[in-house]
């Protein structure tokens, strides 16, 4: 009854239009959203490091010091994408796509050489026929998207999505498709043919890429060249030139009175990928299978990892800090994969292969993969390489599913298109996080900010949903307990929603989040602990509009800084922490849902906030904002209007207005004159558009 009542009101019948042949579907996106607060720390952050005397501010104040201010990128420009798809019949499909990311140069003043390499285009031909029984064939060149099983061989999106099941919101497309997403450092260029029978299924798939990477001076001559080895793939937030990068580094080395030298960072198009895979599955009867999946990755250049105590050097600016800061959960960066490796031997390739299944069983359904990274084992013994392995199980009564999933994957095993369900992602709590001010180049911390690949944990995760009255329904409620495997730290992760609908247009929706790390060590310095709670409200009236008021409080527990209490840096000085640290915030917002006729809607919300050091998240229709400044308040309105049966126009303006926390310029624990090189109150302002055009044909 649930899905029958609500299905109304997508399905419609009518006559049947005349028979065409040629479809048509053009798109227009124009998003100039601000940079994430993240990404904007990372680009404001000094690139000039003096060695000052004890009477100079130790952190200089000259905007052109950093990447923030060389590049300008306050007046950032804005992202505009074109995407054309073209489909004749049912067997013929195109499409092309340019996009012009954030901070890059507009297509106007672009080569059209560069304009194609950057677009993304595919051609595709699918049909069904009749050859010892029924066939289905795919051929797809261009750029594609491949993905199977579990995501742990292949699935090559650029984008991280954590606790990803598979099921509800997070179903995969798998097999072989034309691509035209906004995936670029994880996209496929090739060919690729995928055949389909009711027992057997064969793709075969092949691509050949350039890919940015980072590169360091592995030669030790001060200069970054084709000569020097690569660290690793990275997805950068804007893809300057390189041109634009040396000469940016080449300005902050000769600065006056820097000690900082660049020797690593990041290049578009250092490395060339070319790509050799295929899947082959075979299904006894309906509702199961096993396939197997593999690919071989051939480079260019040499991947080669330093040890940890050559890494940390090159990371890290200043020596003092590279033995103080290098902690245990960086093994996630020396675990990186090596061509040159003198325990593995020299190769120019990378190699992962796995099996997956599934079968279905009355009214539950068992799948998993296991798959190998090969470094010096045999291909067919199974454990003697990296590995990983997920395992789910899935339950569907009437009112009630039940999901278990179990995954481990070693920390060895560095698979660039590994995509399967994790609470992190790759690099979390390593110094490409936590140490973005201390890096060689602060650029490096895009591998951490836009890492696809989950970090290396084991853990089991349930989730369910029921539906117990006809009143009462926990919409959802998941339990993760998982251990990371750079340094035993277990965590575990509850969150339930729960919806009471006393009258059909009324609901009343509480949400409570519980997350502990290090929950299995009282005493451990790194125990850290989130609580939130949330209660809304949702009123739906005539003519399918709708309100919500809601509330939400988070609060976060964890150890102070030593530095908090006393100076540990002076003799005989207290150094144990007897005390917590806590940082909360709370938001109330209001949405709402406003349908003027069949042809023009509105949705939009208001919210104001206080965070103290917390960080509220915020869904705004298809986007995700994180409020955690000190306080502050936004509103946005996204208007959708059919202009005509075939066109569609969605555009939405936003406004947010914040205090960023207070700003301190000064010497570590020395307290500056009041007013001096101190600013209590920093107000920002944010204004952002987003303009989506759709046609159809």
């Amino acid at each position: 009854y649930y899905g029958a009542s609500n299905i109304q009101h997508y399905v419609n019948y009518q006559e049947p239009g005349g028979e065409r042949d040629l479809f048509l579907d053009y798109q227009l996106k124009y998003r100039d959203t601000p940079y994430p607060e993240e990404a904007q720390d990372m680009y404001r952050e000094a690139m000039i490091r003096y060695d000052a005397p004890t009477s100079e501010p130790a952190t200089p104040a000259v905007k052109t010091q950093s990447y923030w201010g060389y590049f300008n990128l306050e007046n950032h420009k804005a992202i505009v994408s074109n995407k054309l798809r073209i489909r004749f019949r049912q067997e013929w499909k195109a499409g092309f796509l340019t996009e012009t990311g954030k901070g890059e140069s507009d297509i106007f003043n672009k080569e059209i050489i560069d304009i194609l390499d950057d677009a993304k285009f595919y051609v595709g031909y699918e049909k069904e026929f009749q050859l010892w029984g029924h066939n289905f064939i795919k051929i797809y060149g261009g750029n594609y998207r491949a993905t199977f099983g579990e995501g742990l061989v292949m699935e090559n999106t650029d984008f991280y999505t954590p606790r990803k099941t598979g099921y509800g919101f997070d179903k995969k497309i798998t097999g072989i498709i034309g691509d035209l997403s906004s995936t670029s450092e994880y996209a496929l260029r090739g060919g690729a043919v995928d055949w389909q029978r009711k027992h057997l299924n064969a793709v075969f798939f092949f691509s050949s890429d350039q890919k940015d990477a980072v590169v360091y001076d592995s030669n030790d001559n001060g200069i970054l060249d084709d000569d020097d080895y690569i660290l690793s793939y990275i997805n950068l937030t804007t893809r300057f030139s390189n041109d634009e990068l040396e000469t940016a580094e080449e300005f902050f080395n000769n600065y006056p009175g820097n000690f900082n030298q660049v020797k690593i960072a990041p290049r578009r198009d250092a490395l060339t990928e070319n790509i050799i895979g295929g899947h082959l599955a075979f299904s006894p009867f309906i509702g199961s299978h096993i396939g197997f999946t593999g690919y071989e990755a051939i480079y260019d250049r040499d991947f080669v990892i330093p040890g940890a105590d050559s890494l940390r050097y090159l990371l890290i600016n200043d020596p003092e800090d590279a033995e103080e800061k290098w902690k245990i959960t960086d093994k996630e960066i020396t675990s990186l994969y090596s061509t040159r490796s003198e325990q593995y031997g020299d190769r120019n390739y990378r190699r992962v292969y796995g099996f997956d299944w599934r079968t279905v069983i009355g009214n539950t359904s068992l799948q998993g993969e296991y798959a190998e990274m090969e470094l010096d084992g045999s291909l067919w013994k199974l454990g003697d390489d990296p590995k990983a392995l997920v395992l789910s199980a899935y339950t569907q009564f009437e009112n009630l599913y039940l999901l278990t999933l179990y995954r481990n994957y070693d920390l060895n095993f560095d698979n660039p298109y590994q995509r399967s369900f994790a609470e992190s992602p790759r690099f979390d709590d390593t110094v490409l996080e936590r140490l973005t001010y201390g890096l060689n180049n602060t650029l490096l911390t895009d591998l951490y900010l836009n890492s696809a690949q989950p970090s290396a944990e084991k853990g089991i995760y349930f989730e369910t949903r029921y539906r117990f009255h006809e009143k009462f329904i926990l919409n959802s409620a998941y339990l993760d307990i998982w251990e990371r495997r750079s340094d035993a730290r277990r965590g575990i992760r509850f969150e339930a929603k729960l919806e009471f609908r006393p009258l059909h247009q009324l609901r009343f929706r509480p949400r409570y989040k519980h997350q502990v790390k290090r929950f299995d060590d009282g005493l451990e310095r790194n125990k850290s602990q989130t609580d939130e709670a949330e209660m809304g409200v949702v009123c739906y009236l005539s003519n399918f509009d709708r309100f919500q008021f809601g509330y939400v409080y988070t609060r976060v527990s964890q150890p102070p800084y030593l530095s908090i209490l006393s100076d540990p840096a002076v003799p005989g000085a207290p150094d144990m922490a007897q005390a917590g640290s806590v940082t909360h915030g709370d938001m109330i917002y209001f949405d709402y849902t406003h349908n003027f006729n069949e042809n023009l809607k509105i949705i939009g919300s208001f919210s104001v906030w206080q965070a103290h050091g917390a960080s509220l998240w915020d869904f705004e229709d298809v986007e995700l904002d994180f409020n955690q400044s000190d306080r502050g308040f936004k509103y946005w309105f996204n208007l959708h209007s059919r202009i005509s049966p075939n066109l569609f126009l969605s555009l939405k303006f936003k406004y947010k207005q914040y205090l960023t926390r207070e700003l301190e310029f000064r010497l570590f624990n020395e307290i500056p004159t009041a007013g001096e090189y101190y600013y209590d109150r920093v107000e920002k302002r944010e204004t952002s558009l987003r303009l989506q055009l759709d046609w159809k044909y």
